[in-house]
């Protein structure tokens, strides 16, 4: 057992040292490696294995190409907190409702969970053919609509880094590499909602649009999912207006 071992058994100074390198990261853009050594007084060594554990964990991401890092998103995933979901389930439920009737589709509430699209809450449409809701469910954020529409708001480099390994292909249909979905992710962005033509189940369609809190950061997605004979290219703009009015009272609903 090293020295350090011993004065320090059970990893307390190696605890401190990660807790005080994201409070550092807290409020920055990005950090390079030696501005944690020099701000805890470590070796550029010790430094690069403490980023290195807290990136493996999620609570940090390095840069693509890059020496750089920032906060994370299993972090950013332990701020947004189950309170935070739960309220946003109650503001969003009424808009959710007002969906359904005014489109006579199933709407849901998504977020995102690393490289997951998380069904927060949903509810179904009255037609006797229709979508189930898939409350509970996750799902390769690159294979939903509202995955897609959360994911268009990250940077093109955080969205490669949650997906290491490339796309796993859910469908013929889904998007076949990240080339490939940066690219829809772009469009996407553009125009302010995305879309899900059978990449996830085939013959389910869906649009998804962003809900923005008041600093204009990206909080949740809301989509209108029906099967693919009722939901074409040639049905999205009606289902603009109502999906919009869901979007913006959600936001104003969180204050």
């Amino acid at each position: 057992m090293s020295d350090t071992s011993t004065r320090d058994p059970y990893g307390a100074a190696s605890v401190a040292n990660a807790l005080r390198t994201l409070l550092f990261l807290r409020g920055r853009e990005s950090v390079r490696l030696t501005d944690v050594s020099d701000h805890l007084g470590i070796a550029r060594s010790t430094a690069h294995r403490l980023l290195s554990t807290l990136r493996t964990h999620g609570f940090v991401e390095q840069e693509l190409g890059g020496k750089r890092y920032r906060l994370g998103p299993a972090l950013l995933a332990l701020a947004r907190g189950m309170v935070d979901e739960r309220a946003l389930i109650r503001v969003a439920r009424p808009h959710l409702e007002a969906l359904r009737e005014a489109t006579q589709e199933t709407a849901n509430l998504l977020v995102l969970d690393g490289p997951d699209a998380f069904f927060l809450d949903g509810v179904e449409g009255p037609r006797t053919l229709r979508v189930a809701a898939r409350t509970g469910d996750h799902l390769a954020a690159y294979g939903a609509a509202g995955g897609k529409a959360l994911l268009a708001e990250l940077p093109p480099e955080t969205v490669r880094m949650r997906y290491p390994q490339g796309l796993s292909r859910l469908t013929p249909h889904t998007l076949p590499d990240l080339e490939a979905l940066l690219a829809d992710l772009a469009v996407s962005r553009a125009r302010g909602y995305a879309l899900n033509f059978d990449e996830s189940v085939t013959e389910v369609h869906a649009i998804g649009m962003p809900v923005r809190d008041s600093a204009g950061l990206c909080v949740a997605a809301v989509t209108v999912s029906a099967p693919g004979t009722r939901l074409g290219h040639a049905d999205i703009e009606p289902l603009l207006p109502p999906l919009r009015t869901a979007a913006t009272g959600i936001a104003a609903g969180l204050g």
